[in-house]
């Protein structure tokens, strides 16, 4: 019975993992979510809150006058 199931999982393909990347403010702060549907920067790196989508990152810019930059990790 395991033969069987090491097949079935060698056996599927896997779609390619998105990079992850961080997003950090023109003062070096981190952002680290979303607080009443603004982004919220911390000071504090592991407060950050990755992401995958190019997408996250214009929603993350659309809610903040901020100078934007990724930074993958």
């Amino acid at each position: 019975m395991m033969k069987t199931k090491m097949k079935a999982l060698l056996g599927k393909k896997r779609e390619p993992e998105e990079p992850q990347f961080i997003v950090l403010n023109e003062y070096c702060q981190v952002f680290s979510g979303l607080k009443g549907g603004y982004p919220v920067f911390s000071d504090d790196i592991d407060e950050a809150r990755p992401l995958t989508n190019i997408n996250q990152f214009k929603n993350v810019q659309y809610g903040t006058s901020h100078k934007l930059e990724i930074h993958y990790v």
